[in-house]
């Protein structure tokens, strides 16, 4: 069985049309017809319900299984592509969230230099949902990512890292300040700058205004952690931000703990895939990682 005749039998199934789908591949119509009947020579049954006016294609219902698994195994042949195509790059490909990267890669930076690797890294920098997506899809080689809850993947190898808590983030002369902790019912009429919805910081806060029984007053949102920090300092308003995110000194900002039960945490865990073979390099930099990230 070829796999180009499989592409042709599953744009076919989808455009109902042998004019259009030879159009999309930029072939003549006969070689999508002969591809078609290679397939049904190959799996003993017609696949199409043939008629005289063709006017559009219908599939039998052999043509409809084979159809359901074409779409799989062409996917599963386009990872494994990947794959191969992978063992031969000397590049890794990591994948960081800004705020856990800012955190953790200045810890493990010194270790790779010293393996001669950072040059090696290809590091793309997005949100955690973003980034296991492209894990999953043979984009990513490793993840650092940042969840609400716990992950579990069949497909992926989890090592979890840490679980961290969200804080309510203050100015130095805001007059929640001098506290260590408030609930979030206490915030009702706060103002709040925030992180936009390329973090899972608005989803905890969601959660957490839930349970308090109110709407937060968002005036701003950004997907830059610096700027939002800056306004927190200024008095602009105030944040809610996990813990990593904040050095209270350097920053000139306050954390004060969340005093209600039942509150989100921040957790988070080295993704890789499974049965993915792995460069040396990359073998290398995971190790790495594992060993700096759980000391």
């Amino acid at each position: 069985m070829k796999f180009k005749d499989l592409e042709y039998f599953q744009q076919l199934a989808k455009l109902k049309s042998y004019t259009k789908t030879a159009a999309f591949f930029q072939v003549k119509q006969p070689t999508i017809t002969y591809a078609i009947k290679r397939l049904e020579e190959e799996v003993q049954t017609e696949l199409l319900v043939r008629n005289q006016s063709h006017a559009q294609i219908q599939l039998t219902p052999a043509g409809k299984i084979l159809a359901k698994h074409a779409q799989n195994i062409l996917k599963e042949l386009a990872l494994a592509k990947l794959e191969i195509n992978h063992l031969q790059e000397v590049q890794v490909r990591l994948g960081l969230p800004p705020i856990i990267g800012n955190f953790y890669f200045p810890k493990v930076s010194k270790a790779l230099a010293a393996q001669q690797l950072l040059a090696k890294l290809e590091i793309s920098n997005s949100g955690s949902q973003e980034l296991y997506q492209a894990l999953l899809k043979g984009q990513l080689d490793l993840a650092i990512v940042g969840m609400m809850n716990p992950l579990y993947d069949d497909q992926i190898e989890i090592l979890p890292i840490a679980q961290k808590q969200f804080k309510i983030v203050v100015g130095r002369h805001h007059p929640l300040a001098k506290q260590k902790s408030v609930a979030f019912s206490e915030l009702v009429e706060e103002k709040f700058v925030v992180l936009n919805e390329q973090y899972i910081h608005p989803k905890a806060m969601q959660k957490l205004a839930k349970q308090a029984g109110f709407t937060p007053k968002v005036i701003y949102q950004n997907s830059d952690l610096n700027i939002l920090k800056g306004m927190i300092k200024e008095g602009v308003g105030i944040g809610f931000l996990v813990e990593i995110a904040v050095d209270e000194q350097k920053d000139e900002l306050v954390c004060l703990e969340i005093a209600d039960k039942n509150q989100p945490s921040f957790h988070i865990s080295l993704l890789s895939r499974k049965n993915q073979p792995a460069s040396v390099s990359q073998q290398v930099v995971q190790q790495i990682l594992e060993e700096n990230l759980l000391s």
